[in-house]
């Protein structure tokens, strides 16, 4: 092609970075003719890097997309002045020249050689770049050309920028946690149902922890199945995915996330508060259940109906999946404090305990043994535990905060199951049900006429009961 000028230069490299934008950054798209922009009017709109068209900017669907624009125009203008300032290629050995490609600059590369230079930060659209550096890779051939994967057009790789593998890799163990959460607490949450023994205040504030943690696991197994993986999968070339679509179906299934897992630290409260108060204070006036079902199902209704309006006016985009700073702190204060007051119980129950088996007399070892069996029971039903994944960092290397992010889907979907198993499934009382109902069970396959017997004898003991309490 020869040489251009250099505001011609910059016109066309921003234009360029314009249409090599995905389709859902727009709200209406401009149409790219060299290096000018035509709107539907048919209009014409230069692309100049030193002078942002309003109409242009107006195209994008938020600030943050026209801001990739401009950032990725300016580093085109930079690679220009650095090209144009750096010297020629100085070896007697064949090359491919430098070059911009649409996203980034390329140096003079010697041939045979797959240069590597770090992905830039205006190629992610819908988040901000990787914590550690990834690169983006383009192969300069023997011949002196840059590699080609169709004809007359250059190519990089830009795959290796992203990290979809990987997060695909994260979403599955996430689903699976959920899962064997889900399978675990469904028989618990029939047994508290089913025998009558366990219609206790302890174990109704279990069942609702228990349906809690099992409608939270429930929409976030969907959310991720049905959305987030489809987001994964979708044609980044097609854009379609439902996430940028926007529907409201999408977003009613994310404040139902968001909803059900605050409940989860609002139980996880109360079950703190409960205890608490039966163990410290034994012969206090036992507290309204009706102040348990407020603060567990009602409360968060209304936090997350807050939350829900704000996104609708403030950030009404990709089904509401990108974090809205600071507004996140609506919800993550409430469960943030409802884990600070269960670690100041948990603290003092353990204390109350320890006190408590000093009066007695009773073995020192042992009573660190009873101490440290009580902290372990009580971690995940309290909750302390989800204090190690509260906040994820960002200064860790790549392979650090992949395994951090393993650890932390570990902890939010096993949850289900440890608490399950712990006051279910380990239960001395639920054991005990379980075994006698098995007892019955057996009795009755021994004796065929057994059923049919006791029916009767059940009905007459009835029968007279109710003469007796009558003829009082």
């Amino acid at each position: 092609m020869g040489k251009i000028s250099q505001p011609y230069y910059n016109y066309d490299t921003c234009a360029r970075c314009y249409n090599y934008m995905p389709n859902y950054v727009f709200a209406t798209r401009f149409k790219y003719r060299g290096y000018v922009l035509i709107n539907s009017q048919n209009e014409t709109f230069i692309a100049n890097p030193a002078n942002f068209s309003q109409n242009i900017v107006a195209s994008f669907m938020s600030e943050r997309y026209a801001n990739k624009w401009k950032e990725c125009c300016l580093a085109a203008v930079e690679c220009c002045n650095k090209m144009t300032s750096s010297p020629p290629w100085s070896s007697n050995s064949s090359f491919c020249p430098r070059t911009w490609d649409g996203w980034l600059c390329w140096p003079d590369t010697q041939a045979g050689v797959l240069a590597k230079q770090p992905c830039p930060s205006h190629i992610y659209w819908t988040g901000n770049p990787p914590s550690c550096p990834r690169y983006a890779e383009k192969k300069c051939l023997l011949n002196n050309t840059w590699f080609q994967k169709f004809p007359g057009k250059e190519w990089t790789e830009y795959n290796k920028c992203g990290i979809l593998k990987m997060v695909k890799e994260r979403t599955y163990f996430l689903i699976g946690s959920f899962v064997v959460s889900v399978i675990a607490l469904i028989p618990a949450i029939i047994i508290f149902f089913v025998y009558r023994q366990f219609h206790l205040p302890k174990y109704i504030m279990h069942k609702n922890l228990f349906t809690s943690l099992l409608l939270n696991a429930v929409v976030v197994i969907v959310f991720n199945s049905v959305f987030k993986l489809q987001e994964l999968r979708v044609n980044s070339e097609t854009d379609d995915s439902v996430l940028n679509q926007n529907g409201s179906g999408c977003k009613i299934l994310l404040i139902l996330t968001k909803y059900f897992r605050m409940t989860t630290y609002m139980w996880m409260f109360c079950e703190g508060f409960y205890l608490h108060k039966l163990i410290v204070a034994a012969f206090a006036k036992q507290t309204n259940m009706i102040v348990f079902y407020v603060t567990g199902w009602v409360s968060p209704a209304l936090i997350v109906g807050i939350y829900g309006i704000l996104r609708k006016i403030l950030k009404d985009e990709r089904c509401w999946s990108q974090s809205l700073e600071p507004y996140e702190w609506i919800l993550t204060a409430p469960n943030l404090l409802s884990l600070v007051f269960n670690l100041l119980f948990l603290c003092n129950i353990i204390r109350v305990l320890v006190m408590k088996m000093r009066a007695v007399q009773t073995n020192e070892l042992n009573q660190y043994r009873t101490a440290v069996k009580a902290t372990m029971a009580l971690f995940p039903l309290f909750g302390v535990h989800l204090f190690l994944v509260s906040f994820t960092p960002q200064s860790m290397e790549c392979e650090a905060l992949n395994i951090y992010y393993y650890f932390q889907h570990s902890i939010d979907g096993l949850q289900g199951f440890l608490v399950a198993l712990i006051f279910c499934y380990l239960n001395r009382e639920v054991l005990d049900a379980l075994t006698k109902s098995y007892i019955r069970y057996k009795k009755r396959q021994q004796t065929p006429g057994h059923t049919a017997i006791s029916t009767k004898r059940s009905k007459l003991s009835m029968s007279t009961h109710v003469s007796y309490v009558q003829s009082q």
